[in-house]
C-alpha cells in the first residue's frame, strides 16, 4: 500500500501541534519515548531466572521464557510496520506502549492472575506451573506489543533528510542501549520493596511514555514505507560474501551473548550463591531468599552493560582507525569467546568477574564493527534496508541463543552453555579472520560512518 500524501493525512491523527516534523523536537520525543520504554523492559530482565526457579521451570523452559519475547517481536514486527503505513506512526507507537504496560501488569501480578483463573475453573489455588504459564503469557504479550520497534525507525525516516537520518537513528539506538543498561539495576533494587514492584514500575514507565507521546509526538508526513528489506536484499546478501559474511558474524556473536544473558544468573545461583546474597543452595532456597538475589543480579548485568557502552560509545572510535574494522571482527569474537570460556571454567567468583570484564570488550568491538562494515559494503541507497536485515538477524539470534543455552544447561550442567558459546565464537573468529584476509583491501579508506551509531546500541538489546 502506498503511503498517503500530506493532503490525505487525517488531521485528528496529527497530534498536538508545536513540533515541526522536520525539526529537532520529534527526535527528542522519540528518544525519550524509546528510552522510557526500554528502561521498563530492562527492569524485568534480572527477575526472569529467579521467577522461573521459584515456579519450577527447567533450564530449557527458562531459555524459552527469554526467547518467546524476541520470537514474538520477530514474527509481528512486519505487521506493526504495515499497520503504521496504513493508520500512522503515532497511534502505533502509543498503542504499543499502552499494550506493553498491560503486559507488565500481567507480569507483576502473574501469581494473582493465575490464582484467579484457577479459582474460577477448579476452585483451587494455582500451582507453580500455572503461574509459570502466566509468566509466559505476559512475556509473549510484551513481545507482541514491543514488536512496533520498526515503527520508531520509520518515524525517524519520515522526519529526517538523507543527510541527517543516521544521526536520528543513532539517537534511537542510544535510547535502546541506555534503557536496557540501566533497567536491570533498577529492577533488581526494586525487589527490595516488593515482588510486584519491578513489574509495576515497568508498567508505569510504559504508560508515562505513552502519555508523553500522546501530548508531544506529532504524526509525521510519511515519506517512506516501513518495510526495511525484501527479496532483492536477501538475494544480494546470499550472493555477496562481503554482506553475507558480516550477517553470519552478527548472528553468531548475538546468539552467544544472548545465551550468556539468559543463563548467567542461574549459573551464579548454582555455583556461587553467596555472591548473590544467598546462604543456601538454590534448590533449597525459599522464594524470599531467591528474590533477595535479584539486586545482585541487576548490578552484575548493569556493570557488563556499562563496559559495553563505554567500548561502543567512545573507545571503538579510537581503536578502529588503528586496527581496521575487518581486523576487529576477528579480535571481537575472540575476546568474547575468551570471556565466556573464563566464566564457564571459573574456579572462583574472581575469575567470573574477569570473564565478565573481558566479554563486553569483545562484544563492544564486534557489534559496531559489523554494523559499520555492513553499511559500507551495502549500496548507498540500500544501507537502511541491510541494517534492518541485521536487526532481524539479531532478533532471530536472541531466539536461538537462550533456547540452545537452556537446553545445554539442562543436559550438561550450569557451566556448559558458556563453553559451548565459546566454541561457537571460535568458529566466528575463524570466519572473522577469513573475512579480514579476503576483504580488508576492499575497504580501502576507514571512515567513521554515522550509520554505525544507528545500529550500535539498537541491535544489542533484548528487545
Amino acid at each position: 500500500m502506498s503511503a498517503p500524501s500530506p493532503k490525505q493525512a487525517n488531521p485528528a491523527a496529527q497530534g498536538p501541534v508545536g513540533a515541526s516534523p522536520a525539526g529537532r523536537s520529534p527526535l527528542l520525543f522519540i528518544f525519550l519515548t524509546v528510552f522510557i520504554d526500554l528502561l521498563g523492559f530492562g527492569i524485568v530482565i534480572p527477575l526472569l531466572p529467579i521467577y522461573s526457579t521459584a515456579y519450577e521451570a527447567s533450564e530449557t523452559e527458562l531459555g524459552l521464557l527469554f526467547a518467546c519475547f524476541s520470537g514474538m517481536q520477530f514474527l509481528f514486527a512486519p505487521m506493526w510496520g504495515r499497520l503504521s503505513d496504513r493508520i500512522g506512526r503515532r497511534p502505533v507507537l502509543i498503542g504499543g506502549l499502552v499494550g506493553t504496560a498491560l503486559a507488565y501488569l500481567a507480569f507483576a501480578y502473574s501469581d494473582a492472575l493465575a490464582n484467579a483463573f484457577s479459582q474460577a475453573v477448579s476452585g483451587e489455588d494455582a500451582s507453580p506451573r500455572q503461574i509459570l504459564f502466566m509468566l509466559f503469557a505476559s512475556r509473549m504479550l510484551a513481545g507482541f506489543f514491543g514488536a512496533n520497534v520498526s515503527t520508531a525507525n520509520a518515524y525517524i525516516a519520515d522526519v529526517t533528510t538523507a543527510e541527517n537520518r543516521t544521526k536520528g537513528l543513532g539517537l534511537v539506538g542510544a535510547a535502546f542501549g541506555l534503557g536496557f543498561t540501566l533497567g536491570p539495576a533498577l529492577g533488581g533494587e526494586l525487589t527490595r520493596h516488593s515482588i510486584h514492584a519491578p513489574g509495576l514500575a515497568a508498567a508505569g514507565l510504559s504508560l508515562a511514555a505513552a502519555l508523553f507521546g500522546y501530548f508531544k509526538l506529532p504524526e509525521p508526513v510519511r515519506h517512506s514505507s516501513s518495510r526495511a528489506y525484501g527479496g532483492d536484499q536477501l538475494r544480494k546478501a546470499v550472493a555477496e560474501p562481503r554482506i553475507g559474511g558480516v550477517l553470519v558474524l552478527a548472528f553468531l556473536f548475538v546468539m552467544a551473548f544472548a545465551g550468556f544473558e539468559s543463563m548467567f544468573i542461574l549459573f551464579g545461583l548454582a555455583n556461587f550463591p553467596a555472591k548473590f546474597g544467598m546462604d543456601t543452595a538454590i534448590e533449597s532456597a525459599s522464594l524470599a531468599q531467591k528474590m533477595a538475589a535479584a539486586p545482585y543480579a541487576g548490578r552484575y548485568l548493569f556493570v557488563v552493560g556499562m563496559i559495553s557502552a563505554v567500548i561502543q560509545g567512545g573507545l571503538i572510535r579510537r581503536i578502529a582507525p588503528k586496527l581496521g574494522e575487518t581486523r576487529l571482527v576477528f579480535i571481537g569474537p575472540t575476546l568474547l569467546g575468551l570471556g565466556l570460556a573464563i566464566v564457564g571454567l571459573a574456579p572462583t567468583f574472581t575469575w567470573v568477574i574477569v570473564g565478565c570484564v573481558v566479554m563486553p570488550f569483545g562484544f563492544g568491538l564486534s557489534n559496531p564493527s559489523v554494523s559499520s562494515l555492513l553499511s559500507r559494503a551495502a549500496p548507498v541507497d540500500q544501507q537502511g534496508a541491510f541494517l534492518g536485515m541485521q536487526q532481524s538477524v539479531a532478533s532471530l539470534a536472541r531466539v536461538v541463543g537462550p533456547l540452545v543455552a537452556g537446553w545445554v544447561m539442562s543436559q550438561q550442567g550450569s557451566r556448559a552453555p558458556f563453553l559451548v558459546s565459546a566454541g561457537v565464537l571460535a568458529l566466528g573468529a575463524l570466519i572473522g579472520l577469513w573475512y579480514h584476509r579476503s576483504f580488508a583491501a576492499t575497504f580501502t579508506i576507514w571512515v567513521m560512518p554515522q550509520v554505525r551509531k544507528s545500529a550500535n546500541w539498537y541491535s544489542t538489546t533484548g528487545r
